[in-house]
């Protein structure tokens, strides 16, 4: 029969062998570097064998920024000049550069890059004067010469959807096929003539939407309209999009950002809209949405989104009035550009038809075919349930007041 201490240890030795392992798993950790802290050094391989290089000889150029030390190729941000001038500039990843700018005495161009550096995917150029007075001195008219494209491209020529702005002030839009817009003979309306947009939130998925081939489409005529279309060969550019940013005092749009950046990739006029909630502080709402949302001038103006009419019911119109006075001179103050409101055209009749508000511009939902009835409007969202090239699901449709220069001169304001 054991003694106590015995049958002590003989009962407990799955304990003891667990404290065992510990203390010696301790004893490695004091010899071996943690996995789980780096000291505050790069926690990758490919971060650690980042180094910064200046005027290294690449091909027909030089390049300065940081490259991988083993293999010596670009990653990271970095600079490339050719011996011809033309510069290349942005993220690097394993010597090709996806995403960047470059710069030439013809034009800037931004968007993608095949691995040769030729313009390949979505991107945007833009011509300089010095290109255009070389068009114009070989005969060419303005209304010949493009003087920004935004669109499509393979192998440095245009391919696929794209809009072409010319010197001329006209628009053209389409598909491009080897650099040479594809014509659709029937069709009956001006590119520009009117200016349509859209808006988006969290219930649009970004990576649902096709921003390289987003397009409206449209009648004959150019009307967007909200049905599927019975034929795909008419489409009206997307001009603008509004995205929602904040709602009430906490809550913001997870999606926003992401939406904000591809819209101005790909050369959509971005503008940021706050829903408005009558329940809780409008301090802390303002406080909501100047932490989240940016304004940038050629962007479109800020919009308070004003539709919760169980709330105004529930708090009364002094209440609306005065939060939304607030937001709008709040906003303007601190971005440095007026806002507009975005309402029903029953709220906005009822509760907005104050002079305190004649200074602003309205945003009004109004789903048929002849538009709000007050002619006060600037944008009309015409339909919730609008079909798009580049998004498989319904979204609303906005239509600007006036056509692209007027637009123009909107964005100026």
């Amino acid at each position: 029969m054991s003694s106590p201490p015995f049958d002590w240890l003989r009962q407990h030795k799955v304990l003891l062998l667990q404290i065992g392992l510990c203390l010696l798993l301790f004893a490695i950790g004091l010899v071996l570097p943690s996995p789980f802290f780096d000291g505050g050094k790069p926690s990758t391989v490919e971060e650690e064998n980042l180094v910064d290089t200046t005027n290294m000889v690449i091909g027909n150029g030089v390049y300065s920024g940081t490259i991988a030390s083993n293999s010596k190729a670009r990653n990271g941000y970095g600079r490339y000049e050719t011996n011809d001038g033309s510069v290349y500039e942005g993220d690097w990843n394993n010597d090709q550069l996806v995403y960047g700018t470059r710069t030439t005495k013809s034009s800037v161009y931004k968007g993608n890059f095949d691995a040769d550096l030729k313009n390949d995917g979505f991107g945007i150029i833009e011509y300089t004067d010095y290109y255009i007075e070389g068009k114009r001195s070989q005969g060419l008219a303005d209304s010949e010469i493009i003087r920004t494209y935004v669109g499509n491209w393979r192998n440095n020529t245009k391919q696929g959807l794209g809009r072409s702005m010319k010197c001329d002030e006209s628009i053209e839009f389409g598909h491009y096929a080897e650099g040479v817009l594809e014509p659709v003979p029937d069709a009956n309306y001006r590119i520009g003539g009117s200016v349509y947009g859209i808006d988006l939130s969290h219930h649009q998925k970004d990576k649902a939407i096709d921003w390289n081939n987003l397009a409206l489409f449209c009648d004959r005529n150019g009307n967007v309209f909200s049905n599927a279309p019975s034929s795909k060969r008419y489409m009206q550019p997307v001009f603008f999009a509004y995205m929602k940013a904040t709602e009430g005092a906490t809550t913001k749009d997870a999606t926003f950002s992401a939406k904000m950046l591809e819209a101005e990739r790909h050369g959509i006029v971005k503008g940021a809209y706050h829903y408005l909630h009558l329940n809780v502080s409008i301090d802390d709402q303002l406080k909501n949405f100047l932490e989240t949302a940016t304004w940038t001038p050629g962007d479109m103006p800020p919009a308070l989104d004003v539709e919760e009419e169980q709330e105004i019911r529930d708090y009364g119109t002094d209440a609306l009035q005065s939060m939304a006075l607030k937001w709008l001179e709040t906003v303007e103050k601190k971005m440095g550009v007026r806002p507009v409101i975005y309402t029903r055209e029953p709220i906005r009749n009822r509760y907005f038809n104050d002079s305190r508000f004649k200074k602003y511009q309205f945003w009004i939902a109004r789903y048929n075919t002849k538009g709000p009835d007050n002619f006060d409007w600037q944008i009309w969202q015409k339909s919730d349930n609008g079909r798009v090239n580049g998004y498989k699901k319904a979204v609303d449709i906005n239509l600007f007041k006036g056509d692209y220069g007027s637009f123009k001169k909107f964005l100026e304001l």
